[in-house]
């Protein structure tokens, strides 16, 4: 019940909602003021939501910064949270979502020696389908890790349930193992809180940052640009459920 009401509260507070809201009544609103009065809102919208210098300032507030995997030192596992891939029954293999940076990371952290042992966490959401946890590990096999270093947490459904979770297979497989948290760099704080709250305190890797560290163009900081408006929605949503998990006591 949880999860469903997230996700459709999730999806009422997302930019993209209001402006879609705002043109409607814009246009099928009687009252000439109020449609007038959305109209201008609705522009408002879209250029506060569409600005690339607010939101990576905001992003940078939030997110924590890049990590340099060569100079880390060596943990014994590296948890790595799902959503970062789909499974495909039909040729039994996995295809790497938005967040698949998440996967990319963790494999790179383990070629360079600085994760022992890879802990994927994640089942499949809505209850259907392979479980994310086993597609992904069977993907990681395929590609010569081997099985002693590729555990799989395939029941959880949402972060809080990824800590629970997890926390219970490392108390069973390797009680008091020295962990690194891998995961997007806008989901960090609050995975990084519902780890604590199950108590285990790792170091955080962020992946697939939304801020931009790199040298951008100046004019590109400024140009209005769509796929700001999606990143916006993750971002609000993400702060949704923070919210949500602090009310329900999960961090």
């Amino acid at each position: 019940m949880f999860f469903i009401l997230s996700k459709t509260i999730g999806a009422l507070t997302k930019p993209f909602s209001w402006l879609v809201v705002l043109l409607l009544i814009a246009v099928f609103w009687r009252k000439p003021k109020t449609r007038k009065v959305s109209l201008i809102a609705a522009l408002a919208v879209l250029l506060v939501f569409t600005n690339p210098m607010l939101f990576d300032f905001t992003m940078k507030l939030w997110e924590p910064k890049p990590c340099v995997a060569e100079t880390m030192r060596t943990y014994d596992i590296g948890i790595v949270l799902g959503g970062f891939s789909r499974h495909f029954p039909e040729y039994d293999n996995i295809e790497l979502t938005a967040a698949g940076d998440r996967l990319w990371q963790t494999v790179n952290l383990y070629r360079q020696g600085k994760i022992k042992k890879i802990l994927i966490s994640g089942g499949s959401g809505w209850g259907t389908g392979k479980p994310e946890a086993s597609a992904a590990r069977d993907a990681l096999l395929k590609m010569g890790i081997p099985a002693d270093d590729v555990l799989a947490e395939p029941n959880s459904r949402n972060t809080h349930e990824n800590a629970k979770f997890s926390a219970e297979l490392i108390a069973v497989t390797q009680p008091g193992a020295d962990c690194l948290l891998i995961t997007s760099a806008l989901h960090a704080p609050r995975s990084l809180a519902c780890f604590r709250k199950a108590g285990i305190y790792p170091d955080v890797f962020p992946a697939d940052h939304l801020s931009r560290y790199n040298n951008v163009f100046w004019l590109d900081k400024i140009v209005p640009d769509v796929e700001i408006l999606s990143k916006w929605n993750r971002t609000i949503n993400e702060w949704v459920g923070m919210t949500a998990y602090k009310i329900q006591g999960y961090i």
